[in-house]
Protein backbone atom coordinates (compact mmCIF):
# COMPACT_ATOMS: atom_id res chain seq x y z
CA UNK A 1 0.00 0.00 0.00
CA UNK A 2 2.87 2.50 0.59
CA UNK A 3 4.39 1.99 -2.69
CA UNK A 4 0.89 2.91 -4.77
CA UNK A 5 0.08 6.18 -2.51
CA UNK A 6 3.24 8.35 -4.06
CA UNK A 7 1.92 6.69 -7.68
CA UNK A 8 -1.51 7.74 -7.21
CA UNK A 9 -0.43 11.37 -5.15
CA UNK A 10 1.44 11.91 -8.93
CA UNK A 11 -1.43 11.14 -11.36
CA UNK A 12 -3.01 13.24 -9.07
CA UNK A 13 -1.31 16.22 -9.35
CA UNK A 14 -0.74 15.62 -13.07
CA UNK A 15 -4.39 15.20 -14.16
CA UNK A 16 -4.90 18.47 -11.96
CA UNK A 17 -2.36 20.57 -13.65
CA UNK A 18 -3.39 19.04 -17.02
CA UNK A 19 -7.22 19.97 -16.26
CA UNK A 20 -6.27 23.45 -15.23
CA UNK A 21 -6.36 26.62 -17.09
CA UNK A 22 -2.89 26.69 -16.23
CA UNK A 23 -1.64 24.95 -19.69
CA UNK A 24 -3.35 26.46 -23.20
CA UNK A 25 -3.99 23.46 -24.83
CA UNK A 26 -5.19 24.25 -28.36
CA UNK A 27 -3.26 25.57 -31.29
CA UNK A 28 -4.01 26.83 -34.31
CA UNK A 29 -1.38 26.31 -37.45
CA UNK A 30 0.72 24.26 -35.41
CA UNK A 31 1.99 26.66 -33.25
CA UNK A 32 0.95 26.75 -29.35
CA UNK A 33 -0.39 29.84 -28.90
CA UNK A 34 -1.10 31.28 -32.12
CA UNK A 35 -4.56 33.26 -33.15
CA UNK A 36 -6.56 31.78 -35.36
CA UNK A 37 -7.16 33.85 -38.73
CA UNK A 38 -9.48 34.04 -41.78
CA UNK A 39 -8.43 34.53 -44.85
CA UNK A 40 -12.06 35.05 -46.22
CA UNK A 41 -11.41 38.18 -43.38
CA UNK A 42 -9.01 39.56 -45.65
CA UNK A 43 -10.75 41.63 -48.59
CA UNK A 44 -9.45 43.73 -51.63
CA UNK A 45 -11.27 47.54 -51.03
CA UNK A 46 -13.63 48.36 -53.77
CA UNK A 47 -11.81 51.43 -54.88
CA UNK A 48 -8.69 49.27 -56.01
CA UNK A 49 -8.26 49.60 -59.76
CA UNK A 50 -5.44 49.37 -62.31
CA UNK A 51 -4.48 51.61 -65.12
CA UNK A 52 -2.24 52.69 -67.60
CA UNK A 53 0.07 55.38 -66.16
CA UNK A 54 -0.41 58.74 -67.47
CA UNK A 55 3.38 59.70 -67.34
CA UNK A 56 4.55 56.40 -68.67
CA UNK A 57 2.11 54.97 -70.63
CA UNK A 58 4.19 51.84 -70.98
CA UNK A 59 3.46 50.93 -67.12
CA UNK A 60 0.72 49.40 -65.83
CA UNK A 61 -0.08 49.71 -62.33
CA UNK A 62 -2.40 48.05 -59.98
CA UNK A 63 -2.93 50.18 -56.57
CA UNK A 64 -5.69 49.77 -54.02
CA UNK A 65 -5.89 48.35 -50.40
CA UNK A 66 -6.32 45.18 -48.25
CA UNK A 67 -8.82 45.27 -45.49
CA UNK A 68 -8.28 42.89 -42.46
CA UNK A 69 -11.47 42.65 -40.58
CA UNK A 70 -9.92 40.21 -38.46
CA UNK A 71 -9.80 40.71 -34.98
CA UNK A 72 -6.35 40.15 -35.03
CA UNK A 73 -2.97 41.34 -36.89
CA UNK A 74 -2.41 39.85 -40.20
CA UNK A 75 0.81 38.61 -40.55
CA UNK A 76 3.46 37.67 -43.57
CA UNK A 77 0.78 38.87 -45.99
CA UNK A 78 0.61 36.77 -49.31
CA UNK A 79 -0.62 38.05 -51.83
CA UNK A 80 -0.68 37.34 -56.43
CA UNK A 81 -1.85 40.53 -58.75
CA UNK A 82 -2.50 38.75 -61.45
CA UNK A 83 -2.69 40.64 -64.86
CA UNK A 84 -4.58 39.70 -68.23
CA UNK A 85 -4.90 39.99 -72.25
CA UNK A 86 -7.66 40.85 -73.97
CA UNK A 87 -8.39 36.86 -74.77
CA UNK A 88 -8.13 36.35 -70.83
CA UNK A 89 -4.80 34.59 -70.79
CA UNK A 90 -2.28 35.80 -68.17
CA UNK A 91 -0.31 38.68 -69.25
CA UNK A 92 1.98 38.41 -65.56
CA UNK A 93 2.23 37.90 -61.85
CA UNK A 94 3.74 39.83 -59.65
CA UNK A 95 3.79 37.99 -55.81
CA UNK A 96 5.70 40.54 -54.47
CA UNK A 97 3.90 43.63 -54.50
CA UNK A 98 4.32 46.69 -52.27
CA UNK A 99 2.65 46.83 -49.18
CA UNK A 100 2.69 49.41 -46.20
CA UNK A 101 2.47 48.49 -43.96
CA UNK A 102 3.69 44.76 -44.09
CA UNK A 103 1.03 43.43 -41.50
CA UNK A 104 -2.61 44.16 -41.81
CA UNK A 105 -3.51 45.45 -38.32
CA UNK A 106 -6.31 44.00 -36.65
CA UNK A 107 -9.80 45.88 -38.23
CA UNK A 108 -7.19 47.83 -40.22
CA UNK A 109 -5.42 48.07 -43.85
CA UNK A 110 -2.80 48.15 -45.62
CA UNK A 111 -1.96 49.90 -48.78
CA UNK A 112 -0.69 47.98 -51.77
CA UNK A 113 1.22 48.84 -55.21
CA UNK A 114 2.12 46.65 -58.26
CA UNK A 115 3.69 47.41 -61.09
CA UNK A 116 3.75 46.01 -64.70
CA UNK A 117 5.71 46.96 -67.66
CA UNK A 118 3.51 46.99 -70.36
CA UNK A 119 4.92 49.00 -73.47
CA UNK A 120 2.10 47.48 -75.98
CA UNK A 121 -0.81 48.51 -73.74
CA UNK A 122 -1.97 45.12 -74.25
CA UNK A 123 -3.29 44.46 -70.11
CA UNK A 124 -6.77 45.01 -69.73
CA UNK A 125 -7.71 43.84 -66.36
CA UNK A 126 -6.40 42.22 -63.14
CA UNK A 127 -7.04 40.12 -60.46
CA UNK A 128 -5.95 40.13 -56.56
CA UNK A 129 -6.08 36.86 -54.94
CA UNK A 130 -4.78 36.72 -51.32
CA UNK A 131 -2.78 33.42 -50.68
CA UNK A 132 -1.80 33.29 -47.25
CA UNK A 133 -1.64 35.00 -43.89
CA UNK A 134 -0.51 34.31 -40.02
CA UNK A 135 -2.00 35.13 -36.85
CA UNK A 136 -0.26 37.05 -33.86
CA UNK A 137 1.91 34.87 -31.65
Amino acid sequence: MRNITPFLIIILLISIIFSSACIENTKANNTWGEKKISIESISISNDTNGNHSEQNDSVYYVNGYLINKNPYEALNVKINVITYYSNGTIFAINNTPYLNPKNIPANGKSYLYARFEDPDNKIVRFDIKIIDAKGEY
